[in-house]
């Protein structure tokens, strides 16, 4: 293990150089230097197009764009019925030729939803000399990701809850992996009425059908900008684990034209935590949106944040609340609607609820709404060469591979060769797991002081997934002559990208997403997993969940 001074003095040092790296493009340094205000109306003007209006009544409203909710969107408008989705998020466009989105390592407004400061992990380097001047300051703006603080939390030991908030939610700031969980644990985690070869044989398959998920092509993970994948192969090899490919939801063609230089570099520099500007990753916005929107039945309503859920008689009335790009409230709206599907993610859809329960907007919301949240299991971890110098360019994205360990002391595991975002490969391997944990859970509650539900999950509850992870890395690490950790970051850090659970099917809902004490109330999103997706990453169950669940509700309630 290295020193702290040491370890602050690499840190400084590779700061500087990402610092220096991007110093002609002065209009994404003010965030570094508060010299150079970002002109984001210049950069992305299509941001401040105004969103379609709301009417007054929809015999359909989601709230989400995410996996869930442009799932349900789309089947609802084949099967020729009105909905609105509602997105707090902004709509970003897309272009091969225009840095749409901000680079993963120098923080501006572009990365996060409405905030000034952040303490996410590889914005936090001091500049050498310049110790007062940090990568910690943004600007307020309509970001593609929105952090939830947790007490205790540090970049070290790991970032907060992580949630992906535009026109396709995750999909937007995920970095494409496709995995269906193991059977066992599938078994062991959902309800018997939902069978792991009814998902395998039809539901995962369907959502196959419009995302076009695929193993990375050989002449792509044998280039340049995947060497780190390939050594992060032999690595495994060498300690004995077998890796093994993975799908993952990219364009690999236009991964190609980054390649010949047909494309801006995107997914070959290690892009992907705040967006992809060229549509190499096939998120949401790209498919299930679009397609849902092309029925002439759905409307989508970005930057609008539903502030309070009530009902009034048969209807729900939802108090929304419309932002300008800065965060700013421009109009507020009262709307109502025969039906509500909630898709707001496994953080907001349960904190929502929680909520309208305890003011008694909702008090029909049974006992388990809020109850049985889990983190997946989702841990990252670094190693790094002993020397730690540059060994080539910068590195890739995608990730091509994984290794499943289960047999280790340990809670399964499975550990995927993941990103590494910077401007020269450094030495660095990353991992990130999705441990199969079975009973570390966390709640909501409602906290009158800050009017609102909030999540409670002690560090304490972490420990599991962060033991599995850490062995699995320490057994790398001795292996292949490597040093744990990375310049920054200790060896394995919580990342919160990956959370479920809050409203569980056949506890909170029925087995098809009605939620139990409410007519005409369904959740679709990752909220119905019972904590844990049994290792794997979980916006492939939440999917093809959504499209089990949507079909029965529209064969039967509409």
């Amino acid at each position: 293990m290295e020193s702290p001074k040491r370890r602050q003095f690499v840190k400084s040092t590779i700061g500087a150089s990402v610092a220096a790296a991007v110093a002609p493009y002065s209009s994404e340094t003010k965030a570094i230097t508060s010299l150079f205000p970002i002109n984001y109306r210049l950069l992305v003007p299509e941001l401040f197009n105004t969103p379609p209006r709301l009417s007054y009544h929809y015999p359909v409203l989601i709230i989400g764009s995410g996996f869930g909710g442009a799932v349900s969107a789309l089947r609802l408008g084949q099967a020729g019925i009105k909905a609105a989705i509602i997105e707090r998020g902004n709509r970003w466009p897309l272009s091969k030729h225009r840095k749409i989105f901000a680079y993963d390592m120098i923080a501006d407004g572009r990365m996060f939803w409405h905030r000034e400061t952040t303490t996410f992990p590889a914005l936090t380097y001091q500049l050498p000399f310049f110790n007062a001047i940090q990568t910690k300051s943004i600007d307020k703006f309509c970001g593609v990701l929105d952090i939830i603080d947790r007490q205790g939390q540090n970049y070290r030991g790991g970032s907060d809850i992580l949630l992906g908030t535009a026109v396709g939610g995750g999909s937007v700031i995920y970095t494409g992996v496709k995995a269906v969980p193991k059977q066992a644990y599938f078994e062991r985690l959902f309800p018997a009425d939902i069978t792991f070869n009814e998902m395998v044989n039809t539901y995962y398959p369907r959502v196959k059908s419009v995302l076009n998920y695929s193993q990375m092509p050989n002449d792509i993970y044998n280039s340049l900008s995947f060497k780190h994948c390939r050594d992060w192969d032999r690595e495994a090899a060498k300690t004995g684990y077998h890796s093994y490919k993975i799908d993952g939801n990219w364009d690999w063609n236009v991964v190609r034209e980054e390649m010949t230089g047909h494309s801006l570099p995107s997914s070959t520099l290690g892009l992907t935590n705040f967006g992809n500007s060229n549509g190499c990753k096939q998120s949401l916005d790209q498919n299930y949106v679009p397609m849902a929107e092309a029925t002439g039945n759905v409307t989508v309503h970005h930057n609008h944040e539903v502030k309070e859920i009530s009902r009034n008689g048969d209807l729900y009335k939802l108090d929304i609340v419309e932002y300008d790009p800065y965060g700013e409230i421009i109009h507020q709206k009262t709307v109502t609607c025969d039906k509500l599907i909630m898709a707001a993610g496994a953080y907001h859809t349960p904190r929502m609820l929680v909520r309208a329960k305890a003011k008694g907007t909702l008090p029909e919301l049974n006992e388990f709404v809020g109850k049985n949240w889990g983190d997946n299991g989702n841990r990252m971890a670094f190693r790094q060469s002993l020397f730690g110098l540059p060994q080539g360019g910068p590195q890739a994205s995608p990730s091509p591979s994984a290794i499943y360990v289960k047999d280790h002391g340990e809670s399964p595991i499975v550990a995927e060769n993941w990103a590494n975002a910077a401007i020269a490969e450094v030495g660095v391997s990353m991992s990130l797991a999705v441990t199969a944990d079975f009973n570390n859970r966390g709640y909501f509650y409602y906290d009158g002081a800050k009017d609102d539900a909030v999540l409670h999950y002690p560090k304490a509850l972490e420990a599991d997934a962060t033991n599995s992870m850490r062995k699995v890395n320490t057994n790398m690490a001795r292996r292949n002559w490597q040093r744990l950790g990375a310049p920054g970051f200790d060896d394995v850090i919580f990342t919160g990208a990956h959370p479920v659970g809050g409203m569980e099917i056949g506890k909170a809902t029925d087995m098809y997403g009605r939620v139990k004490g409410l007519p005409n109330m369904y959740v679709m999103d990752g909220a119905l997993i019972p904590g844990n997706t049994g290792g794997a990453n979980p916006s492939l169950t939440i999917a093809a969940l959504a499209e089990r669940n949507i079909e029965k509700v529209i064969q039967e309630d509409f």
